[in-house]
């Protein structure tokens, strides 16, 4: 079967997924071993970096978090930066998660995610969040223009470590999973592939 063919079923069962905030362990073992055994051996050079990128994010969005991780070492450019970002922002590791979105630089799926993230908080009903603070933290932040990975990082790290409300997290999950969809397609077009690899949600 070949790449495209084997990556779009991988692609659609989980990517209709909207991975934790901080899993703890994966959610298929087959899953990863089907993404192992997707073949990079007709890419090269800056194509194969991407496609490399695809791999890395199908892991996180299986919650493989080693996985992942092992992979977005060995890619040396934004998005590979940010999958490691994501990655370190998943288990916990929220200053070195800010450190690898800062050498991420800037990424073209900035505009849409923003657009898409804060009109997504601007039409949302928040007040069943309890936390008056973080509630009032969340409108100021949707009410942005750029989109800033650290500025998400931290509202995630708040949630995590403090807050722990239902209605945040659901919202946080579902602003992290248009990212990394957004993130995922990057990739894939950047590596060559024609048209897109996911529907729009």
């Amino acid at each position: 079967m070949s790449w495209t063919d084997s990556l779009n079923r991988l692609a659609a069962q989980l990517t209709s997924h909207k991975p934790s905030l901080y899993p703890d362990e994966e959610l298929d073992d087959l899953a990863d071993i089907k993404i192992g055994k997707l073949s990079l051996d007709a890419f090269e050079g800056e194509r194969k970096a991407y496609a490399l990128t695809v791999k890395a994010g199908l892991h996180l969005f299986n919650e493989s978090l080693e996985k992942s991780h092992a992979l977005s070492q060995e890619i040396h450019n934004p998005a590979g930066s940010y999958w490691h970002g994501i990655m370190h922002r998943m288990e916990g590791d929220y200053p070195n998660a800010a450190y690898w979105f800062r050498m991420a630089r800037s990424l073209p799926i900035y505009a849409e995610l923003a657009e898409r993230a804060y009109g997504y908080v601007r039409t949302a009903d928040l007040q069943g969040i309890n936390n008056t603070a973080y509630r009032e933290r969340l409108e100021e932040w949707a009410s942005g223009s750029g989109w800033d990975p650290c500025a998400f990082n931290e509202l995630v790290e708040q949630h995590v470590t403090r807050i722990r409300d239902e209605q945040a997290e659901e919202l946080l999950k579902h602003i992290q999973w248009l990212e990394m969809r957004l993130l995922l397609e990057y990739g894939y077009v950047q590596s060559g592939g024609g048209g897109t690899l996911l529907e729009s949600p």
